[in-house]
């Protein structure tokens, strides 16, 4: 299904208007612990929740490293180990929820499929956002690592924008598809959409 240009990510501010009916009625104030840890839902804000924690945790090595509190071989260190748990986590959770969790869905709500294929679109400008980061990033890594005297700050700053702007989208992305699909589980329940135990 083609994505509506205003409805993109990047360019939406939220989940477009006709599919926050369900968001209306069941807004995050009103999540219960019965359903936040419920045996599928539990488990998937866990995944988002470390992607939250990695985001964090790189922008605060390069403030660290700006702010001269970090040397640029202990940020070249962390930043690899933070990357790598981010890559390898970040492709395995999306491909289970492109194959595996958002066809569940799919099949049974209709009316948000609109949502579904938005929320499946988000995941390829997010691997391009990450790509380019990655790209960017391993120049850094290979500039450091060749030349001991390297001032990391203004590459590093450059380096700031790309990852800023990768957060920015993960963290909508995150919102979106949590406001549009626990909504739905609170709704129906796991058991509808043949998730948990």
């Amino acid at each position: 299904m083609k994505i509506k240009k205003g409805d993109q990510l990047g360019e939406r501010n939220g989940l477009p208007k006709d599919l926050q009916e369900l968001l209306e009625k069941f807004p995050r104030e009103s999540w219960g612990e019965d359903v936040l840890n419920g045996n599928w839902v539990g488990y998937w804000l866990g995944r988002h929740s470390l992607f939250r924690k990695i985001t964090f945790s790189i922008n605060s090595i390069i403030e660290k490293t700006l702010d001269n509190k970090m040397s640029s071989e202990d940020f070249i260190h962390q930043y690899s180990q933070h990357m790598s748990l981010m890559l390898k986590n970040l492709d395995s959770h999306h491909l289970v929820e492109d194959n595996y969790i958002f066809p569940r869905f799919y099949d049974k709500s209709q009316k948000f499929i609109y949502g579904l294929d938005l929320l499946e679109n988000d995941h390829h400008l997010i691997h391009n956002s990450i790509d380019n980061m990655i790209f960017v990033g391993n120049k850094l890594i290979k500039s450091v690592s060749s030349n001991s005297n390297y001032d990391i700050k203004d590459s590093l700053g450059k380096y700031k924008i790309i990852s800023d702007n990768f957060n920015e989208l993960l963290k909508s992305h995150l919102n979106d598809e949590e406001d549009l699909l626990i909504p739905l589980v609170i709704q129906h329940g796991e058991k509808y959409f043949g998730l948990g135990h």
